[in-house]
Formats: C-alpha cells, structure tokens, sequence
C-alpha cells in the first residue's frame, strides 16, 4: 500500500478515533460544554455519521481484505457500532463520565443514517445513469 493511499485514505478514520477516545476521555465533558439537553446526542449521531463514512472509503482502499473492500458498507457499519459500544463501555473508567445507553443509541443512529444517504445516494446515481443511457 503506498504511503499516499495511506495518507488519503486510512489515516482520516484513525485519527476521528482518536478524537472520539479523546473527547469521551474528558472527566465531566459535557457539563463543560454548557450544551442543552439532548443535544449531546445529535453530537453523537454526527460523530459516528462521519466515523462510518471514513471507515467506509478506508475498507474500499485497502488491499489486503478484498471481503471486507467488497462489503465496505456493512463493514463500517458494524465497527462503527461496535466502536460506539466500546467507546462508552470505556467510560466507566473515566471519573465523571457513566456509559450511557442512549448514547449508544445515538451512535448506531448517526451510523445508520449514513447507510441510508449512502444507499439512497447511490440508488438515485444509478437511476441518473440508466435514464441517461435509455
């Protein structure tokens, strides 16, 4: 895999994990914030949106796992959820912080909203491009 792949296209999902171990790590984070209830969950859901989308095009230029390039979507969608259960599971060792379902919920919730765009994205893309041929 050449550097530039690398640089491109894993790195980006590396370091939005990174970022979301860092701000889950933060004793008390949200009272920091001052955000209003509920907020924090949209956080959430726009954290693992993106997370998803990453991981995404990751799996689809990588070289060595052609089953998981070929089934990038359900790929990232699992360690996206996946990651979001143990990102809260982690936090149960951070003082101030307590796992929380719902934001688990919120997680999965960001991570399949990126499905559908993507799916719908493609869906109305291929429909373009018959159309067009036809």
């Amino acid at each position: 895999m050449r550097l530039k792949n690398v640089l491109k296209y894993q790195l980006p999902p590396l370091l939005w994990i990174a970022l979301i171990y860092v701000l889950s790590s933060i004793p008390k984070f949200q009272e920091s914030l001052h955000v209003p209830l509920g907020f924090d969950k949209i956080i959430h859901a726009v954290m693992f949106f993106v997370l998803c989308l990453l991981v995404r095009r990751a799996f689809i230029h990588q070289e060595y796992f052609l089953l998981l390039r070929d089934h990038a979507l359900l790929g990232a969608a699992i360690f996206s959820i996946v990651y979001g259960i143990l990102d809260e599971y982690h936090q149960q060792f951070t003082p101030g912080r307590i796992p929380d379902l719902y934001d688990v919920l919120a997680d999965a919730g960001g991570t399949l909203l990126y499905v559908g765009v993507f799916l719908l994205a493609r869906t109305a893309k291929v429909k373009k491009e018959s159309s067009q041929a036809g």
